[in-house]
């Protein structure tokens, strides 16, 4: 008896149900790195704001003095000369601005002024610029060939200073030469030069542009090809 109610109690429970292929497994929730998303954010942020700083760089332009036409040294700049240029407001560049082109009618130039450059305070003077047959020579040196500390204005006795005599041709189209250790001009003006950044003459070549008279250009033009031309400080003060 006990047997068939052992029986009947078995066949009345249900087996449990055997797990199918197709049933996923459990997994672990993702990580979440909150610290990579505040840097992808930042990022993002900065990004923009240096696209924000070059339009607005690229915005604060104003308005200066361009070369168009060429001026020779110690020469006028008139309307005829120039041309309006854009160039950042913050540059350390001193260039002449467009609102001030009016008074360029004072200055001359000091150096030749070539199509293209934009024109700035060093490479013009105040002055009346060139007189009936004066003319600008400029006159490539080494540092020994002059004074250590010659400033424009000065002036100056130029001499040759070849190994042997040299000819050359003046207005006229007369042949001359010259001895080594003549005087080639005497008293001459320096008009300006172009040398180092820290404002002294100590080493390499130095270009000195001389104020003339047409009739001396000639022999100091030959000698200077050659770098024959040395300088003796007359006066400091012009």
């Amino acid at each position: 008896m006990k047997t068939r109610e052992r029986t009947a109690a078995a066949g009345g429970r249900s087996a449990a149900p055997a797990p199918q292929s197709g049933d996923r497994l459990p997994f672990a929730p993702r990580e979440r790195k909150p610290a990579l998303a505040a840097l992808a954010v930042l990022l993002i942020l900065a990004g923009a704001l240096g696209t924000a700083v070059l339009v607005l760089r690229a915005g604060n332009q104003v308005a200066a003095v361009q070369i168009s036409e060429r001026v020779p040294a110690g020469e006028g700049i008139t309307e005829e000369h120039i041309e309006q240029v854009m160039m950042p407001e913050d540059s350390d560049i001193p260039y002449i601005r467009w609102n001030q082109r009016g008074g360029l009618d004072d200055f001359y130039a000091t150096t030749d002024l070539v199509p293209g450059s934009v024109l700035v305070s060093e490479m013009i003077q105040e002055g009346k610029g060139l007189e009936a047959g004066q003319t600008v020579v400029g006159v490539t040196m080494e540092s020994g060939q002059m004074p250590g500390r010659l400033e424009s204005g000065a002036r100056v006795d130029a001499y040759f200073v070849g190994d042997s005599p040299s000819t050359s041709d003046d207005d006229t189209g007369t042949a001359g030469t010259v001895a080594p250790g003549e005087v080639l001009a005497e008293g001459v003006k320096v008009q300006s030069i172009v040398r180092g950044d820290d404002g002294t003459v100590t080493s390499g070549t130095v270009t000195v542009n001389l104020l003339v008279d047409k009739t001396q250009a000639g022999p100091i033009v030959t000698a200077a090809s050659e770098k024959e031309v040395g300088l003796t400080l007359v006066s400091s003060n012009g």
